[in-house]
């Protein structure tokens, strides 16, 4: 009888234990619907675009696994998520009461500390190809603003603040090394660029019972935008994309993360970067689809190439205490993913210095086990 009742009890947890995953991952696709529609995702599917037929493109069905990297100021504090901590009373995760906030103003003084002097993406990169990886994606600047080149467009990245360090030119040099894709991921949209002109409170209304909240997390009322405003923000965005693709060779993928309509083309991309794949999140359509697959697998096989993207260490950003999820949670996920014909984009977070944590080097090599030991 007894051992009934352990195992009874057992099956309970279990379930218990599954069921949680299941409502945390629901938790977290319901969070990035929300924030996809205060970035201005672009969700218009009624435009056509015929994927790009460029031989050096079709390389993306196959590639199966794509590590996705978020890394910025904010990994200075250890307990804010990239961007997102700036914004008040976000509803996926007010059950940390604040704890995981900062004001904009508390947030952007991390630039002043900001400082990677043990950044060796070689090693990262080594060890995400060795253990199966075929691409790679880096925030090569995230709605914070923070450029992680001294791009000469913009107010805010490392020529303000780095003396100018590129913090790109290693990583793409250290794709190219290990036979990786080389990816940047972009943010249109940009809130210190817009920081005069927004709220940094969640879906407030500038009432008095939902007031804009301001740089100090201030009640404020949002003054109107300059008539040349929205056209500087266009050239703006379209100057740092040009130098994305301009600076660094060849570019294999672009990631944008919400959209500024208007500022550059997919016509204008493909001109510097003709072999290049681009995913849906700023003209609506683009060769892959990834604007409803975050954290969010599809019912059965899309149409078309997509990606699955979520991240295995807690937030998008680093945080401590450093964790990654078990390998086998991680490996159930990419069968699901490879069985719909999709690849999937695991997301790592380096630590301020430019270490990744030990986790992600011991997850790296269990991956690498997996796909040898359940290779068909």
């Amino acid at each position: 009888m007894r051992l009934k009742w352990i195992g009874l009890v057992s099956c309970l947890l279990l379930a218990t234990l599954v069921s949680c995953k299941n409502v945390e991952t629901e938790d977290k696709s319901k969070a990035a619907e929300g924030q996809h529609d205060l970035i201005g995702v672009n969700k218009d599917t009624t435009q056509s675009f015929a994927r790009n037929a460029n031989p050096e493109a079709q390389w993306f069905p196959q590639a199966g696994l794509g590590l996705f990297i978020h890394w910025g100021i904010s990994s200075v504090h250890g307990n804010l998520d990239i961007s997102w901590a700036m914004i008040k009373n976000t509803p996926w995760d007010m059950s940390l009461e604040g704890r995981n906030k900062v004001t904009p103003e508390e947030y952007y003084k991390l630039a002043e500390q900001f400082n990677p002097e043990h950044y060796n993406p070689d090693q990262w990169l080594k060890a995400a190809a060795d253990a199966g990886f075929k691409y790679a994606v880096l925030t090569t600047r995230h709605h914070d603003g923070y450029a992680l080149w001294p791009s000469k467009y913009g107010e805010l990245g490392t020529r303000t603040h780095l003396n100018g360090r590129d913090l790109l030119e290693p990583y793409v040099q250290a794709c190219r090394k290990h036979g990786l894709k080389v990816g940047f991921y972009y943010s249109p949209p940009d809130w210190y660029f817009n920081r005069d002109y927004m709220s940094f409170g969640w879906e407030t209304k500038g009432t008095d019972a939902s007031p804009h909240l301001g740089m100090k997390h201030e009640p404020r009322k949002l003054p109107d935008k300059p008539a040349v405003w929205e056209q500087q923000y266009r050239d703006y965005v379209h100057g740092q994309v040009e130098e994305l693709l301009t600076r660094y060779g060849k570019i294999d993928v672009l990631w944008f993360d919400g959209s500024v309509p208007g500022a550059i083309s997919i016509e204008r991309i493909r001109e510097l970067q003709p072999g290049i794949v681009i995913n849906d999140r700023q003209h609506g359509v683009g060769d892959y689809g990834t604007a409803s697959f975050e954290y969010k697998l599809p019912e059965s096989k899309p149409a078309g190439w997509w990606e699955y993207c979520d991240s295995v260490v807690g937030a998008w950003g680093y945080t401590k205490p450093e964790q990654c999820q078990p390998v086998n949670d991680i490996m159930n996920k990419y069968e699901k993913i490879q069985a719909l014909g999709g690849n999937y984009l695991m997301n790592f977070a380096p630590r301020p210095n430019g270490e990744m944590p030990d986790c992600y080097y011991e997850r790296m090599a269990e991956i690498k086990a997996w796909l040898k030991n359940n290779s068909k």
